[in-house]
């Protein structure tokens, strides 16, 4: 799950798609690999349960079944939650890979929630991924960095790519103020998969 820019509902959109998949059965964990910023486990209301986090495994001091933490509204959803406060540097790529390939014993599906941009913590987290969930809002400046990343994504071998359009409102669209579904994928040249409308006091996670 990524994105090229910040704040555009990546966090949201992996939290419910998560439980969306849990709810029919599917194993399913979420990987927050934003560390230092992350916010995932703020998202699902976990962030008080917390006692091991995707360091501690990656560092020896637990298990990785210790460190899951099962969602309270979803059963069948876990989280590996990240780090608040650690030196990113000291993190690399394989470390998540391995992580993610003991997951996979046991889950059906791994949300990775990205790092959003281009840095190294962006390149850390693909490189234990299959296919991407690419989330963008119809403005042309989230769009533009959306091309970026998905080119990115191609390079380093990832070319099942899912754009979400987050944040659409149907009076801006009509008004020419946001772009259309067909102005993204020109744009883009990829398809776009699903638009998510903008409604005060949606909740997704209701």
């Amino acid at each position: 799950m990524t994105s090229g820019k910040g704040g555009v509902g990546k966090t949201t959109i992996t939290a419910a798609l998560g439980r969306s998949l849990a709810s029919l059965g599917e194993r399913t964990v979420v990987l927050d690999a934003d560390i230092g910023l992350n916010n995932l486990d703020v998202v699902l209301g976990i962030d008080t349960r917390i006692v091991y986090d995707i360091v501690d495994v990656i560092e020896g001091r637990c298990r990785v079944r210790q460190a899951l933490i099962e969602d309270i509204d979803q059963p069948g959803l876990y989280v590996l939650p990240s780090a608040h406060s650690y030196d990113r540097a000291k993190i690399t790529g394989q470390n998540i890979k391995e992580v993610v390939c003991r997951l996979a014993q046991t889950f059906d599906y791994i949300l990775v929630d990205c790092p959003a941009g281009i840095e190294a913590g962006f390149k850390r987290a693909i490189s234990s991924c299959e296919e991407a969930v690419l989330v963008t809002t119809p403005h042309i400046s989230s769009v533009r960095d959306a091309e970026t990343v998905m080119n990115l994504l191609r390079r380093n071998g990832i070319s099942h790519i899912f754009t979400v359009v987050n944040r659409v409102r149907g009076d801006m669209l009509l008004s020419g103020e946001m772009l259309s579904k067909s102005d993204i994928e020109r744009l883009t040249g990829a398809e776009v998969f699903g638009m998510i409308p903008e409604e005060d006091g949606m909740n997704l996670l209701s």
